[in-house]
């Protein structure tokens, strides 16, 4: 195995042999007159033997070369195969992004972000570089970009002349506590569902929720800004998106109908699930047109400000108390629906019964 391992090497051996005996043929009968003819037929031997020699290696070796140019061949047939069908795919992808660059092109569509918090920078920059107008649609504008942050720049642009209008979600409509349910956890739903509200007394749990408290700080945030606060409008409808026109770009994020509690974690907004587009005003764009007609729709159809809440915050419970009555059979429904996994029981139960039910803090909401 060891000698068979080194084919070369002998062929090596076996050529300087054959050019000894070939040399030895030709030169001793010269320098050598009475040279015995044995010799002479050894030498002719020898050489023949290692011609042998020579010729069976060589024929080795053109069988490894053969196989390695095979080899070679099969290896360079796969390798332009596998280009080819990755060109293919490559013009393939490329003809598609071409389609959907000249789509969104034609759109206005300029960009889109994963999520609200990688915008949040280009939300800023767009505000304080804004030369007209500022419109801002949300629910609380606490996330990511927040009112307490805003509420500077904002005040600043309307001491330029700019024009800004400002759409929050008022919390004292069925609207909202309809979105606190959907972006709540079984429990938590349970527990604004079941709870007693005879005794007027007691804090109802939906104050607690995150979107009520969100809410109260953003009206309390407006009253120390009362430029910026005559510039609000508290909507009534369901909230479907959040929006930021800032001269002629749109920033959109639609909203979904809720969460599963058994498919997103625990605190996810229904929104925050939904990249974000940007959008600017085109000749034949139509998608920023509808945006801008969507935010003066709500605006047209929102009547109520700032200095009507303080009101509607003193009678809270009474609110509270009518929505939940008058919606407490399609809250239940939603909820059963919402929170019971495929083919088993609902993870609580949504009667007008005291059950067992952990209390939170409620949801992320903007």
């Amino acid at each position: 195995m060891k000698n068979r391992s080194r084919p070369f090497v002998r062929m090596v051996i076996a050529c300087i042999f054959f050019l000894i005996a070939v040399t030895l043929n030709i030169l001793l009968p010269r320098y050598w007159h009475n040279i015995p003819e044995i010799i002479k037929h050894l030498l002719l031997v020898f050489s023949a033997i290692m011609c042998v020699h020579i010729m069976e290696y060589a024929y080795l070796w053109w069988e490894i070369f053969g196989h390695i140019r095979s080899i070679l061949q099969e290896t360079l047939q796969a390798t332009h195969q596998l280009i080819d069908d990755n060109r293919n795919s490559i013009e393939k992808s490329l003809q598609t992004a071409n389609q959907l660059i000249g789509t969104a092109s034609t759109c206005g569509l300029t960009n889109i972000y994963s999520s609200r918090k990688d915008v949040k920078g280009d939300i800023y920059d767009a505000i304080e570089n804004a030369e007209k107008r500022v419109w801002l649609l949300g629910i609380t504008l606490s996330e990511n970009v927040n009112l307490d942050e805003l509420l500077p720049m904002l005040n600043e642009k309307i001491t330029g002349g700019h024009d800004v209008k400002l759409l929050l979600l008022d919390a004292l409509q069925d609207s909202a506590v309809f979105r606190t349910l959907l972006e709540s956890t079984a429990h938590e739903a349970a527990k604004l569902i079941n709870t007693d509200r005879t005794n007027s007394q007691s804090t109802d749990p939906f104050f607690h929720q995150r979107l009520y408290s969100d809410f109260t700080h953003a009206c309390d945030r407006l009253q120390s800004y009362p430029d910026v606060g005559a510039t609000v409008r508290f909507y009534t409808h369901t909230p479907t998106c959040w929006m930021m026109i800032v001269d002629n770009t749109a920033h959109f994020q639609p909203y979904t109908f809720g969460r599963s509690a058994n498919k997103h974690p625990v605190g996810l907004c229904s929104g925050d699930n939904m990249p974000v587009f940007k959008f600017q005003m085109q000749p034949k764009g139509k998608p920023f047109e509808i945006l801008e007609d969507h935010f003066l729709k709500l605006w047209q159809t929102s009547n109520l400000d700032l200095s009507n809440l303080e009101t509607r915050i003193a009678n809270r419970n009474t609110i509270i108390k009518d929505i939940f009555s008058s919606h407490s059979s399609w809250f239940k429904h939603v909820c059963e629906v919402l929170y019971t996994p495929e083919g088993n029981v609902p993870f609580v139960k949504f009667t007008n019964e005291s059950s067992q039910v952990i209390t939170g803090s409620g949801t992320n909401h903007r």
